[in-house]
């Protein structure tokens, strides 16, 4: 009998130790859990997969043919394959950005909420939900049961958009069942579809998260991705340039603000940022992307953090290499 992974969803196996699902042939009678998800879970050793994206890709084109209700979990840190998943909504489906509580109480929830409503239409609600701090999970449900045409609702998204913290929300808010879906600040934690049946009414499918190439936290080491991994509420750093300034994100790479403005980084508390002077060269090494930011528009470091200015600014950007770096329509403020 074919046995799969809670944590991942791979079917598992004992003959290819290098392979995915691999599990100790001595353990396999009485193991839920591929040997790559019991170290992620009780060591915190993450194991990069052998899958492609072309693999998560296929899944998502698939899962909006089954004509059921899928929840695009969207995490505002990596918006990476938002348009694509977008293109393929072709049945019925909820935005749901997720990590609410880690936005500053200044920010509008409502304009945000009008921001998506306005740019992607097709989606039948938009909502704000924390899975942490169980906001809103309940309406959430509300409205997976108003929607749904079955019993089987997928939820989708990018890796690490919060998918599986959310599934886990809801076995612990509404079921008895103690086994929980690994997760991880790592891309790629799930593998294969789980089905997680939350009462007789509802199965949730959790899909493996579509990898964003341009995310930063595909090209750092996980000590310093867990840096990133935004868990608070952000408190933005705020500067007044007056002249050149260079900002060092420790262990990460370098901004340079080339004129006079004043600029906002929406970044993880736990980033060390500390002003350089002019013959500081550190991180100059990295790719270089020079952009220009008008004040309607945030600059965006893909994974990382956003940026908003109150005048337009010319920047130099210091960053591993196939980072996405960008600009886009501000939604905040």
């Amino acid at each position: 009998m074919n046995k799969y992974c809670i944590g991942c969803g791979i079917k598992l196996q004992c003959e290819e130790p290098y392979d995915d699902g691999y599990v100790n042939p001595k353990v396999f009678e009485n193991t839920v859990m591929c040997r790559r998800c019991f170290r992620l879970k009780h060591y915190g050793e993450y194991k990069v997969t052998n899958k492609s994206n072309s693999y998560y890709r296929n899944i998502i084109k698939n899962i909006f043919l089954q004509n059921e209700l899928v929840i695009h979990i969207v995490d505002l840190f990596n918006m990476g394959n938002m348009d694509y998943i977008y293109s393929k909504v072709f049945s019925k489906a909820i935005l749901v950005i997720s990590k609410a509580d880690i936005l500053p109480k200044s920010v509008n929830k409502d304009k945000l909420i009008e921001y998506f409503k306005t740019k992607y239409p097709k989606y039948k609600e938009v909502m704000l939900i924390s899975s942490d701090k169980n906001y809103n999970i309940d309406e959430l449900l509300m409205l997976i049961m108003k929607y749904k045409s079955s019993k089987e609702v997928y939820v989708l998204g990018n890796s690490n958009a919060g998918k599986s913290t959310f599934i886990n929300k809801m076995i612990k808010n509404y079921t008895d069942n103690t086994n929980f879906i690994v997760t991880s600040c790592m891309p790629s934690t799930t593998l294969n579809v789980i089905s997680i049946t939350i009462n007789g009414d509802l199965t949730l499918l959790d899909t493996p998260g579509i990898i964003n190439d341009g995310d930063i936290t595909n090209y750092l080491p996980m000590e310093v991705v867990k840096n990133i991994n935004v868990k608070e509420e952000i408190n933005p750093r705020i500067y007044q340039v007056k002249d050149k300034t260079s900002l060092i994100l420790n262990d990460i790479g370098r901004i340079n603000v080339l004129n006079e403005s004043n600029i906002s980084i929406y970044i993880s508390n736990k980033v060390e940022i500390d002003k350089a002077g002019s013959k500081n060269d550190k991180y100059m090494n990295l790719e270089e992307t020079k952009i220009k930011i008008k004040p309607e528009e945030d600059l965006v470091i893909e994974g990382l953090c956003f940026i908003k200015v109150t005048e337009e600014t010319m920047f130099e950007i210091y960053m591993p290499e196939h980072v996405d770096i960008y600009k886009r329509k501000k939604f905040i403020g």
